[in-house]
């Protein structure tokens, strides 16, 4: 299951992906050092948010529009771009005046760089519409190229950056946007002939718009329960907390390749799957065998992280360990959740994913506030624990309910489940690869 073509062929391009953001991970930190990296964090914060919001959750239901209707695709792109185009420009607005309310007073001088990096909400909107096309109709190869594009722009720049001796905020700001456009660019050249032959639609905007709008609380939460801690971080601790924080929080970062590619695929294979006990088998038996893949990277990983901290990133965020443990050990339930949300709204149920994430939201930040102040960092890595685990609960009792089925069958470390993860590793050949997803 979790060793099919589609879903090799995207986890590869998500550890490329990593990689890139390993790279700019590193040279970020020792380029600018705790404070000037927390002072980037914050301006890149609420414009990051804003883009993703103002999708209005339009990239989800285009993705499943065209699973449903490829006829019609070129149609639907130049919609969906118009509908796009007309929603940053209002997020835009909102941001502009949003911004001088949210930063961090101790940080008001920054709001001039915050409002450059506003221009991010139109360019990443409009690459994820595009993306969302490719993710829909499963042409995995082009969805790959087109989404690590921007992360090899944006290494990049960045390598260009330390090459040139350039430590200032700004440089990685206008870093962010140049490598934005770029993708722009290329993702606009694939979809060329859509936009050629397509024809807005205000009756195709109306029913993406609506259709989506499920999509945008889920992704909403999604976004919301992401971000928070370091909402947190940013607006109640110091620029050099926030620094370590985000060093801390790259650690975690470790699933991301796991949980973003059978996630991904899980989402396309259930838009595309009609048959209830088809879709049964995929979401048991996709989040039992990455679930304990991903445990046994936690745990991997933890023990690696105070070693890598130094090695990495210097003396200078030495104390992001123990956070950085804590967030690792977190990310395995993330990534396990992730992939069941993103599988439950492939099946056309987002409300599981967004009532798992507003939970586990309130569970943060009812446990940050007790534990943020007296315990710091610390406090803030074990309330990300908290919420993560209240996520993954939440979503398998969901996901059994509507199956009919027992919560053991989502139960992963059972011995017919390690045998059966252990028999696909073993008979893992070089065919799968040339194997349909």
């Amino acid at each position: 299951m979790i060793f099919s073509r589609a879903n090799i062929g995207t986890f590869l391009t998500s550890l490329a992906i990593q990689a890139c953001g390993l790279v700019t991970g590193v040279l970020t930190a020792r380029i600018l050092g705790p404070h000037a990296r927390g002072e980037l964090a914050t301006v890149m914060l609420w414009p990051v948010i804003l883009s993703n919001l103002g999708l209005l959750g339009c990239n989800w239901s285009l993705a499943r529009a065209v699973a449903g209707e490829p006829e019609r695709e070129s149609d639907q792109v130049c919609s969906a771009v118009v509908l796009g185009l007309a929603a940053s420009a209002v997020f835009s607005v909102l941001g502009y005046f949003l911004l001088p309310r949210v930063l961090p007073a101790d940080r008001a001088h920054l709001l001039p760089l915050a409002r450059l990096c506003l221009f991010l909400i139109p360019l990443d909107m409009f690459n994820q519409i595009l993306l969302a096309i490719e993710h829909g109709r499963m042409r995995w190869q082009r969805f790959n190229v087109v989404r690590a594009s921007y992360f090899l722009f944006y290494a990049g720049t960045v390598l260009l950056i330390w090459s040139g001796h350039r430590g200032q905020v700004r440089w990685f700001v206008w870093a962010f946007l140049a490598s934005q456009l770029l993708a722009v660019f290329l993702r606009l050249w694939v979809q060329r002939k859509s936009f050629a032959n397509g024809k807005p639609s205000l009756v195709e905007c109306r029913r993406l718009l609506f259709s989506g709008l499920p999509f945008w609380g889920a992704a909403a939460g999604n976004m919301l329960t992401l971000q928070i801690d370091t909402v947190l971080v940013v607006s109640l601790m110091s620029a050099k907390a926030a620094g370590i924080y985000v060093v801390a929080s790259a650690f975690s970062n470790a699933q991301f390749s796991l949980g973003d590619a059978l996630g991904i695929t899980s989402f396309a294979v259930l838009s595309n799957e009609k048959q209830i006990g088809n879709q049964q088998k995929i979401l048991t038996e996709t989040f039992r065998q990455s679930t304990l893949l991903s445990a046994g990277l936690a745990l991997l990983l933890s023990c690696l992280i105070p070693f890598l901290v130094l090695l990495f990133f210097g003396s200078g965020f030495t104390q992001a360990v123990r956070p950085a443990i804590i967030l690792s050990l977190a990310a395995s339930f993330t990534a396990s959740s992730n992939i069941l949300n993103q599988g439950l709204r492939g099946a056309g149920r987002p409300y599981a994913g967004l009532t798992s994430q507003l939970l586990g939201t309130g569970v943060l930040v009812l446990a940050a506030a007790f534990l943020l102040k007296p315990f710091g960092l610390m406090g803030m890595a074990w309330a990300v624990a908290l919420s993560a685990c209240t996520q993954v609960i939440v979503l398998v009792a969901f996901a059994a309910n509507w199956l009919n089925i027992s919560l053991i069958n989502f139960w992963p470390f059972g011995a017919s489940s390690v045998r059966s993860f252990y028999r696909q590793v073993a008979t893992l050949r070089m065919r799968f690869l040339r194997s349909p997803a």
